[in-house]
């Protein structure tokens, strides 16, 4: 690696990268170390990256070597496991958690205490996740990841131990240790021709840098497979003949290539299918049959279709010609559809599986006969409070799926919720959803402007272009106020007039204003889903839904011993104003 030249890179649209290993049992009966690796298919590799796994039993339990298989194994097939739409970090937390707790019940810990007749579990472990352009580094114990990058050396984990006078290390923590499982977990950038390498104590605490630098310069400048795993081999033999006593092990990680494609060249894989020109009733596309012009705008065309296989009604939506070249809004439509075909909820449109080899750009949809709840609230003005529960209800078992997935709606409205003809409810439109593990990719295209519906989108997001679970639930705040009273909680904005700079310049408009009649707890709750400060929202939708079921005297009794100040700042101001008013002309008459 010392004969690096200066080169022009060509365009990489993918990670590309390969790993190497090795592993002895050294002067011990047994090996009581594992490693493992693997760079999943194109689509997978996007969606969770390339994972290389190491771990190195814990020599006084007595299933060491069980524990350390088992962290490696199931780990890879665990995290990849999980949904696509989980964050690299929320899924990897998930997937050593559940393993911490079956490794920690099989050592029999009773109240932190171990069973003495009992197998223990025990394994160091750490892992490097390759994601796009990015590395995820998951570590517990005193197994190390160290990246060689322009001929320098780093260790970039901290051992988990304690240091003995005249003793070996105290090792403080390992998987299956403790049922409080702390994992060091951070990021760092991948970069072309870096190399990581994974090891146990065996290795690295019998070699110096300058031995590892000497023997990482002897790799080829495009090293394969073979050459990673012969150079492995040659620093477990390395370390054996440097006096180690322990098993050896080392995983190796070349990166060869990130993506670093230009904006100019994702935007023309985005329009790199055609736009169906706007159809009419008895035309065909790709097996449908138009019976319908369901909507037709300058964004979209909605269709009620038939597949002509099955005699299925469908709707199919394609974008308007007019946004060919806007990429973002491409992005989102795509986006749309492998969100829909994700989630699997009776409350949730439904995306059919498309046909990937058309040179159209559409999606099909099942087909919801009914109307909006703009429209409902058209025909239904004042409904009742039970009938506004159960659309909340529904709604917020649709965004308990998103939740899930790691998924934020960000454009909940009216318009993008239907009611069937049986009354459930659909949730629709997952063009803007923020998916955490897309947003992680280097090909992703960044937004620059809030995503949302004007008078729904959460203040945050308007602020500080961030969006949650929560920002969801304001949203969801605005909708049933609305639905209550045919006004909103504040008052509404053109986005020409959009000058938000602090939470403390949306002021809340009690409901009562609009329908005196409604209750004082109901107000409050309202007043708490919709506060423009997230950290005084509810913290979850069961939340919100148990404080509309039921009325909260704790919250009234709380607001009544508030100052006026505090709980109607309008009205105080104007009172203030009112009496300065009054001694100003009692000062004038005398």
């Amino acid at each position: 690696m010392n004969s690096e030249k200066k080169t022009r890179q060509s365009t990489v649209a993918d990670l590309q990268l390969c790993f190497g290993g090795f592993s002895a049992k050294g002067l011990k009966a047994e090996n009581q170390d594992a490693f493992a690796a693997i760079v999943p298919t194109k689509l997978e590799l996007r969606a969770k990256g390339a994972v290389a796994a190491i771990a190195d039993g814990v020599s006084s339990a007595s299933k060491a070597a069980d524990a350390s298989q088992l962290a490696v194994t199931q780990f890879i097939t665990e995290y990849l496991a999980t949904p696509q739409t989980w964050s690299t970090e929320k899924s990897a937390a998930k997937v050593l958690t559940s393993l911490n707790n079956w490794l920690y019940s099989q050592s029999g810990f009773i109240d932190d205490l171990a069973d003495p007749n009992a197998p223990q579990w025990l394994t160091t472990f750490s892992a490097l996740i390759a994601k796009s352009t990015t590395g995820y580094i998951f570590h517990v114990g005193d197994t190390r990841i160290t990246k060689y990058r322009h001929q320098q050396l780093e260790v970039i984990t901290r051992d988990h131990n304690r240091k003995q006078i005249g003793q070996q290390d105290l090792l403080t923590r390992a998987l299956g240790g403790d049922n409080r499982l702390e994992v060091d977990v951070h990021q760092i950038d991948l970069q072309p021709r870096d190399l990581y390498m994974l090891s146990c104590d065996g290795i690295h605490d019998y070699m110096s840098k300058a031995v590892f630098k000497a023997l990482f310069d002897s790799l080829p400048l495009a090293p394969e497979k073979s050459d990673l795993e012969a150079l492995a081999t040659k620093i477990v033999a390395t370390a054996l003949e440097r006096g180690s006593d322990d098993n050896v092990t080392c995983l190796l990680v070349y990166i060869n290539a990130v993506p670093n494609r230009k904006l100019a060249e994702i935007e023309r894989d985005l329009s790199s299918k055609t736009i169906p020109p706007a159809l009419k009733v008895g035309q065909k596309l790709d097996g449908y049959l138009v019976k319908k012009v369901i909507h037709a705008s300058i964004r979209s065309h909605l269709y009620l279709v038939i597949d002509i296989k099955t005699d299925k009604p469908y709707v199919l939506k394609a974008p308007s010609a007019n946004f060919s070249d806007d990429a973002l809004y491409l992005q989102g439509f795509m986006r749309e559809a492998w969100v829909g075909e994700r989630i699997k909820h009776a409350n949730v449109m439904r995306v059919i599986q498309g046909n990937q080899d058309s040179p159209f750009l559409y999606h099909v949809c099942e087909y919801i006969k009914g109307q909006t709840l703009s429209e409902w609230l058209h025909d239904n003005p004042k409904p009742n409070i039970s009938q506004v529960r159960d659309v909340m209800k529904q709604v917020i078992s649709a965004l308990r799926s998103f939740q899930r997935l790691d998924l934020v709606h960000r454009d909940l409205k009216p318009d993008n919720i239907m009611i069937d003809e049986y009354g459930q409810i659909k949730l629709i439109d997952y063009g803007t959803v923020f998916v955490a593990s897309l947003d992680e990719n280097q090909e992703t295209i960044k937004e620059e402007v809030p995503q949302g519906s004007l008078n729904y989108i959460a203040p945050e997001t308007l602020l500080h272009m961030q969006a949650d679970n929560q920002s969801d639930l304001f949203s969801l705040g605005v909708i049933c106020y609305e639905m209550l009273s045919g006004e909103l909680p504040y008052k509404p904005m053109q986005r020409a007039e959009v000058n938000i700079k602090a939470y403390s310049d949306m002021q809340y408009r009690s409901i009562k204003q609009f329908r005196p009649e409604l209750p004082l707890w109901l107000d409050l709750s309202l007043q708490k889903a919709t506060a423009a400060d997230p950290r005084l929202r509810y913290q979850a939708f069961s939340e919100f839904f148990t404080d509309l079921s039921k009325p909260s005297s704790s919250a009234v009794e709380a607001y009544k011993k508030q100052p006026l100040l505090a709980r109607n700042p309008l009205l105080f101001w104007q009172s203030v104003s009112a009496l300065l008013f009054i001694g100003l002309v009692v000062s004038l008459l005398n």
